[in-house]
């Protein structure tokens, strides 16, 4: 009993990556509207055309686009892994859990750049922007010390 329970254990999978699908696709369609909205501005609002304004808004769309793809990524990852094969690129082909794991951490590096690129575009506290430098420096360096030595 407890045995055939666990094998469709593998259904479980399916809502993760079922809900993370949903998420990618939200906030794809999200994505576009913050686009749609900023070029809206642009052409009738004089004062959104500031550089500086303008860079923290494509870099919001940037990000959230690239959040959309992590979790559509993890979508398909978890599905790979628990439930069945898909028809997907080589690249994007999971068959373990470390394969994922070094997907997510590859993107959260990604992600802290456009993050600091954001706070540099934003510039307020040089102090500030160098600790939060110094901090998204610190976790990008230990991802890269962790799977480096997972490789060993």
């Amino acid at each position: 009993m407890i045995k055939k329970l666990l094998e469709l254990g593998q259904a479980i999978a399916l809502l993760p990556a079922i809900s993370l699908f949903i998420g990618a696709t939200f906030l794809g369609f999200y994505g576009v509207y913050i686009l749609i909205e900023t070029l809206y501005s642009v052409v009738f609002k004089p004062e959104v055309r500031d550089p500086a304004i303008l860079s923290t808004k494509f870099i919001s769309v940037m990000d959230i686009h690239l959040l959309s793809i992590i979790l559509y990524i993890f979508a398909v990852g978890l599905y790979e892994l628990f439930v069945g094969k898909l028809s997907v690129p080589d690249w994007l082909r999971i068959t373990d859990i470390d394969q994922l794991k070094a997907k997510l951490a590859s993107v959260v590096i990604l992600i802290l750049a456009i993050t600091f690129t954001k706070k540099l575009v934003e510039w307020k506290n040089p102090l500030d922007t160098l600790l939060f430098a110094v901090a998204i420096a610190v976790i990008i360096g230990v991802l890269i010390f962790y799977y480096k030595v997972k490789e060993e």
